[in-house]
């Protein structure tokens, strides 16, 4: 999906180049534009991977849990700047 279009664009780049005697310019045009269209493919991909997999809202319980979780973190590094740390 990146490579493929970045190699053609490369590939055409010099035939251009052999053809009409421009070098290195159309090898560094169609290489830009082979990464442009790289970028494309991959913006394309995201785009249809978070439609299938859509982002929702966090429910209360996975909310609390994350809270208990965290003052559980808060608590460990309280301890462990007091001194109280055992382990």
């Amino acid at each position: 999906m990146v490579a493929v279009p970045i190699a053609v664009g490369a590939w055409l780049g010099q035939k251009l180049d052999e053809s009409a005697g421009t070098a290195p310019w159309g090898l560094l045009g169609l290489v830009f534009l082979g990464m442009a269209v790289a970028g494309l493919a991959v913006a394309l991909m995201l785009k249809r991977y978070m439609a299938e997999n859509p982002v929702g809202t966090v429910s209360p319980e996975a909310r609390q849990a994350g809270r208990a979780w965290q003052a559980e973190i808060d608590e460990r590094e309280r301890k462990r700047e007091a001194g109280e740390d055992t382990e």
